[in-house]
């Protein structure tokens, strides 16, 4: 650990943890398969739009990442680039809460174009951060320590999420005197203020200057330089598609909640107390995957992750074989407490994973091609939305329990390769 990265390790681990802690409220707050399903359905949304949203709102992350990777890779500094999107950012989600609370009761259809456009928007500025995010958390925290750096931040922000079920919960109970699009309006108020708060601290970790030996590139040159990690690199080729063929394992995922109020006549308010389940699976999850990670066994944190993907359209087929019952919306809570613990396992091992293949001169690149590829995997779940107009939930979940055991299969060879870290 370098003198610089020594003085200010604490702080910026900190300042790291806070910033997840305040994400995993928001991303439980506004979860596209929860919260926002619902919102998009209450406004007449299809379930193509509802797989739609949740892919805009993953996708955009992701995309940019390979685009940006070329100029970032020159700069000493990365939290330029980071500041110059929170701005964006901001101002998207203050659009989505003036929107709603103004054309909420009179122009649905409306709102609901302004809603995708913002979010498209927030999403992309969300994925130009994201690279330097992570350069920046290669370079302030040390190999031995990342793996339990995400797991606290995952810790921090499923106990936050914990709140984030609540406040939906009671904005969205049918006992409350707030109606649409008050209930709504006061969610996306609290989300506003938790992005700001939390982006904004991101902003005040202590970056090193690092030195840039390589000259400028072009971004058609970054395309040959991915083209040759993926021929050169064996074990990053493993690793690319088994993070992509997991990923395909969501093709279900934004639907799960909208099964239970359509097909078990689950009230729209039990979106809180998935949210709740799901927050306190992750939370019990957490320590033990810190625990695990920090004993150098990230290849069963990775297998756990692809279990769970392929647990979960199992189960759902499974209550589609049930009599309906009072009852049986609570217990399809089972599903969001395996939900919970697969992503948090992924969130774990996946980024550590790549940090740990990627040399460091080259780390930008590889971070920005694996997030654009899996951008792409991320609009699977538009695919999930048309099979399910088309062809009904029992389908959909057949063929995401297909995708899933295929992850899984790919994530056992994984798990068994060498792994090389720098």
């Amino acid at each position: 650990m370098s003198i610089e990265i020594d003085k200010h390790f604490r702080y910026n681990y900190t300042i790291g943890i806070l910033n997840g802690a305040i994400f995993g409220f928001v991303d439980a707050l506004i979860a596209p398969s929860l919260t926002l399903a619902v919102f998009i359905t209450t406004l007449g949304g299809s379930s193509l739009l509802v797989g739609l949203m949740a892919a805009i709102y993953n996708g955009g992350w992701f995309i940019p990442q390979f685009l940006i990777s070329h100029r970032l890779q020159q700069l000493p500094l990365k939290k330029p680039v980071y500041t110059g999107a929170a701005v964006v950012r901001i101002v998207s989600w203050f659009f989505v809460v003036l929107a709603t609370y103004w054309l909420g009761a009179t122009h649905q259809a409306l709102l609901l174009a302004i809603f995708f456009a913002l979010m498209t928007v927030y999403s992309l500025a969300a994925g130009v951060a994201g690279n330097p995010f992570m350069a920046i958390v290669a370079k302030v925290i040390p190999i031995p320590r990342r793996g339990s750096f995400f797991s606290w931040r995952e810790f921090s922000g499923t106990a936050m999420g914990l709140l984030a079920g609540y406040l939906v919960a009671v904005a969205l109970s049918p006992e409350r005197d707030l109606s649409f699009p008050q209930n709504f309006t006061l969610i996306f108020l609290v989300a506003f203020g938790a992005i700001g708060a939390g982006l904004i601290l991101f902003t005040l970790v202590h970056e090193p200057r690092e030195t840039i030996t390589g000259e400028s590139i072009t971004f058609g040159q970054q395309v040959r330089a991915a083209r040759g990690i993926v021929r050169q690199n064996h074990y990053y080729r493993r690793y690319l598609l088994t993070r992509f063929v997991v990923a395909a394992g969501d093709l279900a995922t934004p639907f799960y909640a909208i099964y239970a109020t359509r097909q078990l006549g689950a009230p729209d308010s039990i979106v809180g107390l998935y949210i709740g389940i799901t927050t306190l699976s992750a939370l019990l999850a957490t320590p033990i995957l810190s625990y695990i990670s920090d004993r150098r066994k990230l290849r069963w944190i990775l297998l756990l992750a692809a279990t769970m993907t392929a647990t979960i359209p199992f189960l759902a087929l499974l209550f589609g074989l049930l009599p309906t019952s009072d009852a049986a919306p609570y217990a399809f809570g089972i599903i969001f407490f395996a939900y919970g613990i697969g992503r948090t396992a992924a969130n774990v091992a996946f980024p550590t994973f790549l940090l740990n293949l990627a040399p460091p001169e080259q780390r930008t690149l590889y971070i920005g091609f694996t997030n654009t590829v899996l951008g792409v995997a991320t609009f699977i779940p538009v695919v999930g939305g048309l099979f399910l107009d088309l062809f009904g939930f029992t389908f959909l979940f057949l063929i995401t329990l297909t995708a899933a055991l295929g992850g899984l299969w790919l994530a056992v060879g994984l798990a068994r390769a060498h792994t090389p870290t720098y």
